[in-house]
């Protein structure tokens, strides 16, 4: 083939992309952040009571683990990890290089995304559980305050308190979930931002 076509080995010496350059490209960003989407789903699925007792036996986990308490750090680990991809990706689109971070409401910034007070505790818990609290049981250089911000950041992003008891010196509340992290909630969130995703050939980096 060479012989035929002398510019051919040229091409293979010069102008073919790098590997680095080829998986670089906008597409391998999604393919990528759906395949954390899609992971997400599988854990969720995995840690209703049905499917999580199933699972637990199949996997030989024994009796009486539960699927949810092992795997809901994990699981919104990989909703963040799944959002900072995505958003990353539809930087990659519009020809502008990620920055090195974990910051999704940084992230949703580069792209122009307003957000409210509530949308960026959402971000700021994913981005949380992707640093450290879905991998990790304590924070780098971990304090106790770094802690218990965490825990109260978490509580109010998981959970509703109603006061149950009002008294003159101690009140009485009872919490029940949010769904704030649901996989409809999740998965609405995570198509908001793929939908900012440029199909076009991306410019040049900047």
């Amino acid at each position: 083939m060479e012989e035929d076509f002398p510019e051919y080995e040229d091409y293979q010496r010069h102008q073919r992309p790098t590997l680095v350059d080829d998986k670089s490209h906008q597409n391998h960003w999604r393919n990528r952040a759906n395949d954390l989407h899609a992971s997400a789903g599988a854990i969720w699925l995995s840690m209703s009571n049905e499917r999580g007792r199933d699972a637990a036996t199949e996997l030989g986990l024994g009796d009486g683990f539960d699927m949810h308490l092992a795997c809901s750090h994990v699981y919104h680990m990989l909703c963040g990890l799944s959002l900072e991809v995505a958003m990353k990706a539809a930087l990659v689109s519009q020809g502008i290089t990620p920055p090195e971070h974990h910051d999704l409401n940084l992230l949703a910034h580069l792209l122009g995304v307003k957000r409210n007070p509530a949308q960026k505790k959402i971000l700021n818990f994913y981005q949380h559980s992707v640093v450290w609290a879905g991998r990790y049981p304590v924070p780098v250089n971990a304090t106790d305050e770094k802690l218990i911000d965490y825990y109260d950041m978490a509580n109010t992003v998981l959970y509703k308190g109603k006061t149950v008891i009002k008294g003159a010196t101690i009140n009485i509340k009872t919490y029940s979930p949010t769904g704030a992290t649901s996989w409809e909630r999740y998965d609405a969130l995570y198509k908001s931002y793929t939908a900012l995703f440029d199909h076009r050939y991306p410019v040049k980096a900047k």
